[in-house]
């Protein structure tokens, strides 16, 4: 028996440890079904040994029993029709299941259930001919079949039990002892052979058990390999389960884990690794395929974050890629839903739509609840709020299709044409291009919507994000605007009793009258010659009317001071009688009156232009002069002309010709000259 050949046809490979232990139970009843059949059978069979043993009986008796072996044949043909029932139609064969993943090895499973013991087989105890020449064989069950007559009726007149006190004949007691002998020694011992069926190879009878038939023998230690189990030595179909992992070696095989089933097949120990179904121990599971009920009440499930799986409708799985890292859903061949990242609507389509355009609601299908949606087109400037979203699939008029109206529309055409889109531009619903899209904000008056951003452009792998984002009209969603009856020329204009905005004429006055138009205001003076009286004072006249008005004064300095005031830097404290000054900010660069640093003075920046200020005087501030002096401050300086020089020496003032010294003052004030000295013309 090839154990894994079985597990592959049972799929129990794939089973829970509840349904594989239903399907063990299904497999003993039906075992027990077909033993059961099988016993028929056996009563069967003995019957035939009964007749064949009458048949025996024939040649002691007269030859008016000619005719008993046709008769026997007939009845016991008849035995084996009305026990043996027909045999039920066969099942449709099951649909192949999935091969599933190969996964981990898991923790033990549950022991299975005891098997239930089998039914004691049936054998003929007693076979005899009633008075009416009927054969009666009565099983070990007590179950008594009469199988008809097999005697003439003349014959069994002479059989029948004599009701006068008499007994059975002899004759008749004789034969039947014989015959239950003959029994006896064809039908081999019922002792230790419970639940198995009588069969023949031919020549000889045999208890034998059910093929392919599973007989649970209890828990298994692969450590301490306790019960001690042999490679290649076993009962066929026996099998155990493991209790304690281990590493003890049956023919080659040393990877035990708790809940292994250990099955021999006739030849060898073979393993069903049944080690991620313990009740309890779950969180190893690698692969559940095939399951058709539901998963009740698990405390969490752990999805491998780091799994590559390929896309398929129906799976669900933790996508890691950096832009994700979330559970990925897909809802149908065209839609990967990434959870909580993406929100859709589904719709039907009232006119065919193509993957990547702008969709609007159109209407709905009443109390199925769906919407129906097609290309945006048309809007009105209140009308943004239409707009549901981008297409995230193809679809013709009446079809059903996602659309996308928060996260990524992939696999679609992102270049923009003419528009030459690049990554990061945001797009807006375009109302001169059914369901297009458009960089440039549409003019007003339209429907104004941002859609989406360019993510990736490509004319066949583009990726845009999707997050539509409604323009509004003035007064059509804000909760203080009461607009009524909007006309040409209006006004916007506070009521603050009613704490609103709204909308208003301008009202025409005395002389003003007012004229709206589109977008315009016209006020107009009709009444420009108004009486306007000004009066002069003193010597200052008026003439003239309104709006012209000429005046005239003579006052040259007649007055009275009112008021002064001061431009910058020039500050005053105003007032009849003012107090002026130079600003405070401009006191040292501007106002020379306040203290300054002893021998600054004020001049601008040595060498180049710019702001005044005092500081120390240096050469380059000293222009030439016509004469020249000489000296040092630590040498006598003198007065220098063309030719002659003034030059103090020895306490006196020495006026020299060249280098001839005319004359000398002392510090008495005596003048001395080297000639006489002429005044006025006269020595």
């Amino acid at each position: 028996m090839d154990i894994l050949d079985l597990e592959r046809k049972l799929g129990i490979e794939n089973m829970t440890a509840d349904e594989q232990m239903a399907l063990l139970t299904a497999l003993q009843k039906s075992a027990e079904e077909k033993a059961a059949k099988a016993r028929n059978e056996t009563i069967g069979k003995s019957a035939e040994l009964v007749i064949q043993g009458l048949k025996r009986i024939k040649t002691d008796l007269e030859s008016r029993f000619a005719d008993l072996n046709s008769s026997i044949q007939d009845r016991a043909s008849n035995l084996r029709n009305g026990i043996d029932g027909k045999d039920g139609r066969d099942g449709k064969d099951g649909k192949s299941g999935r091969d599933g993943l190969k996964g981990d090895k898991g923790d033990a499973g549950r022991d299975g259930r005891d098997g239930v013991d089998g039914v004691d087989g049936v054998s003929v105890t007693d076979a005899r001919i009633d008075f009416d020449g009927s054969l009666i064989i009565v099983l070990s069950t007590g179950r008594e079949l009469n199988v008809g007559e097999v005697v003439a009726p003349d014959l069994a007149e002479r059989i029948k039990v004599i009701t006068n006190g008499g007994g059975t004949s002899q004759s008749v007691l004789d034969t039947l002892a014989s015959l239950q002998t003959q029994i006896n020694n064809l039908i081999p011992s019922q002792s230790g052979n419970s639940g198995k069926f009588l069969t023949t190879n031919g020549s000889t009878l045999s208890w034998g058990s059910v093929g392919g038939g599973l007989s649970y023998q209890g828990a298994w230690n692969a450590s301490t390999n306790s019960p001690t189990l042999a490679s290649g030595v076993g009962t066929s179909g026996y099998y155990y389960v493991v209790s304690t992992a281990g590493s003890t070696n049956l023919d080659g095989i040393t990877d035990w884990k708790a809940g292994d089933w250990l099955i021999y097949n006739g030849t060898a120990w073979q393993k069903i690794d049944q080690s991620w179904a313990i009740a309890g121990v779950n969180d190893n599971i690698t692969s559940m395929t095939g399951i058709t009920g539901g998963i009740s009440s698990p405390d969490f499930i752990q999805f491998d974050t780091a799994a590559t799986v390929t896309d398929a409708t129906g799976k669900l799985y933790y996508n890691a890629e950096d832009q994700f890292q979330t559970l990925s859903f897909q809802m149908n061949g065209n839609q990967l839903q990434h959870i909580g990242e993406e929100l859709y609507y589904r719709v039907k389509l009232s006119s065919a739509a193509t993957k990547g355009q702008v969709l609007m609601f159109t209407g709905t299908l009443g109390s199925s609840g769906g919407l129906t949606a097609a290309p945006a087109t048309g809007l009105q400037p209140e009308q943004a709020h239409y707009i549901l979203g981008v297409a995230g699939e193809t679809g013709s008029t009446n079809d059903w299709v996602f659309v996308t109206t928060f996260g990524e529309v992939k696999a679609i055409d992102t270049t923009g044409g003419a528009e030459n889109w690049v990554q990061g531009d945001i797009l807006y619903y375009n109302p001169s291009v059914t369901g297009g899209l458009t960089k440039t904000k549409p003019a007003v008056p339209n429907a104004i919507c941002i859609v989406a951003a360019v993510v990736h452009v490509g004319s066949s792998n583009g990726v845009l994000f999707v997050r539509p984002t409604y323009g509004s009209v003035l007064g059509g969603t804000d909760g203080n605007v009461n607009f009524t009856s909007l006309a040409s020329g209006n006004t916007l204009i506070y009521d603050a009793v009613a704490g609103v905005w709204e909308n208003a004429f301008l009202t025409d006055g005395t002389g003003i009258s007012i004229t709206e138009g589109a977008g315009t205001i016209t006020i107009t003076n009709s009444a420009p010659d108004q009486t306007v009286a000004l009066t002069g004072a003193g010597t200052t006249s008026v003439t003239g009317t309104y709006p012209n008005f000429t005046i005239t004064s003579n006052d040259a300095f007649t007055g009275t001071v009112t008021s002064v005031t001061g431009s910058s830097p020039v500050a005053s404290s105003g007032g009849t009688t003012p107090a002026i000054s130079l600003a405070s900010g401009y006191g040292d660069t501007l106002n020379p009156y306040a203290s300054k640093t002893a021998n600054y003075v004020l001049a601008s920046p040595n060498g180049s232009s710019g702001v005044p200020t005092f500081r120390a005087i240096v050469a380059a501030d000293i222009p030439t002069l016509n004469q020249n002096t000489t000296g040092t401050a630590a040498s006598t300086p003198k007065l220098l002309t063309t030719n002659f020089t003034i030059e103090e020496s020895g306490g006196k003032l020495l006026f020299k010709y060249g280098a001839t010294t005319i004359a000398s003052m002392s510090s008495t004030g005596v003048i001395t000259s080297a000639t006489n000295i002429v005044a006025n013309g006269t020595p």
